[in-house]
């Protein structure tokens, strides 16, 4: 019952990102120069983090600007990978003066191995984001969301969910099947299921925001941007260049892109002496490192499974397995022990002098001796004992080690 929902999906899937073959290879210029790997992070990928299936990583895009310390995160559009998407990463860092990175997508590219998806989509938006906190060191407020067509689908995404510095949308949809419905019809779109509503998460975005959509879009009408744009709460501003189709290049117009979006962010931001630094690993794939976390795991359970062969780990009571436990001859019952009671005549008041008792007791400040008096002088010992916390306890001593003891009974 599952397989037609399942077909449609994936049918749709195809129609919503129409991948084109790969435009740029890992050991070819230009792109050699900016390509760089970057690991599945296991918060966001947990299933693909120890499967060597992924463990290349994902290919990115890194665009460094000397001194500046905000970074542009583009998420491109669903007709174009990252090879086609370089010379206007170019002109983007050229113009504002800012560090530039771009993740590529399921499906596309050098992922091309992958199917394409909207989860995809967001899980590698996702990750990409977080190695720019976690890696890169820069702050939330440094980093700017860049979406363009479909790419606005994850930069909503991310921009209502994280306290970013700032968001540019071109081109943008109010969801998928609103996109649809103008292109296919609405008996067609009803069937589809839900796509980046970015009209649902809009409202929840609180960084400045730059709506771009041209009138001449025929593809997404410029009415979603305006839907988008009445929606969102944030400080914002709308532009609907004249001459701007959906494909329009947005440098050879500073009307387009430049000039409202250094005008309104204030670029290119803050400057510092020591801007984000890529590491150098990370611009060879991640099969190297994803070995070397594969060895330390192996040693690590190795280790893991000496120690719990050793009896100190039981002594211990550190957690270990019954089956080893008996194969040591370990796993044996404890004695059962009744706990210890107190004599309920013991009250926390002084004991009262009895003559006839001290009459009795031999001298030594409660040394006892004498086979005949052991029992009744340990008995009153323990007596006193308990009262006092047992700070006190009383043994029976051979004559042997109590000098003195017989020449007074002698006498």
């Amino acid at each position: 019952p599952f397989a037609v929902p399942r077909a449609m999906s994936s049918f749709v899937d195809r129609l919503v990102f129409p991948a084109p073959q790969a435009t740029y290879q890992r050991d070819c210029e230009p792109w050699k120069k900016h390509l760089v790997w970057i690991p599945w992070n296991e918060a966001v990928s947990p299933d693909r983090v120890n499967d060597e299936r992924y463990a290349e990583g994902i290919p990115c895009m890194w665009l460094p600007s000397p001194k500046a310390a905000g970074v542009i995160l583009f998420c491109h559009g669903n007709a174009e990978d990252l090879g086609m998407c370089l010379p206007f990463l170019k002109h983007m860092q050229q113009q504002f003066k800012m560090n530039v990175f771009a993740a590529e997508y399921p499906g596309y590219g050098l992922l091309g191995h992958l199917p394409p998806s909207e989860a995809g989509v967001k899980e590698v938006a996702l990750t990409a984001f977080r190695f720019i906190l976690d890696e890169l060191k820069v702050a939330y407020e440094q980093v700017m969301l860049f979406g363009r067509s479909v790419g606005s689908g994850p930069s909503v995404y991310l921009a209502s969910r994280f306290p970013i510095g700032g968001l540019i949308l071109v081109a943008a949809f109010t969801s998928v099947r609103d996109a649809a419905r103008g292109l296919v019809g609405e008996s067609v779109a009803h069937f589809l299921d839900e796509r980046f509503p970015n009209i649902s998460l809009i409202g929840n975005v609180s960084c400045p925001t730059l709506f771009i959509h041209g009138e001449k879009d025929l593809l997404i009408p410029p009415s979603h941007s305006v839907a988008l744009f009445k929606q969102c709460r944030a400080r914002k501003l709308l532009i609907t260049p004249p001459g701007m189709e959906h494909n329009t290049n947005l440098f050879t117009d500073a009307q387009f892109l430049a000039i409202p979006a250094i005008n309104f962010f204030g670029l290119p931001g803050y400057q510092q002496d020591e801007p984000p630094q890529m590491p150098q690993r990370f611009f060879e794939d991640g099969r190297r490192e994803f070995e070397l976390r594969r060895s330390a795991r192996e040693q690590r359970r190795a280790a893991h499974a000496v120690g719990s062969d050793s009896p100190w780990f039981f002594f211990c009571g550190c957690p270990t397995n019954r089956v080893k436990r008996e194969s040591l001859g370990m796993d044996h019952t404890m004695p059962h022990q009744e706990p210890a009671t107190f004599d309920s005549e013991v009250t926390t008041a002084a004991p009262e002098w009895d003559p006839a008792a001290a009459a009795d007791d031999p001298p030594g400040g409660g040394v006892c001796s004498g086979d005949d008096a052991s029992a009744a002088k340990e008995t009153k010992a323990g007596k006193l004992g308990a009262q006092f916390g047992g700070r006190r306890r009383c043994r029976t001593l051979p004559p042997e080690e109590t000098p003195g003891w017989d020449d007074v009974a002698k006498k």
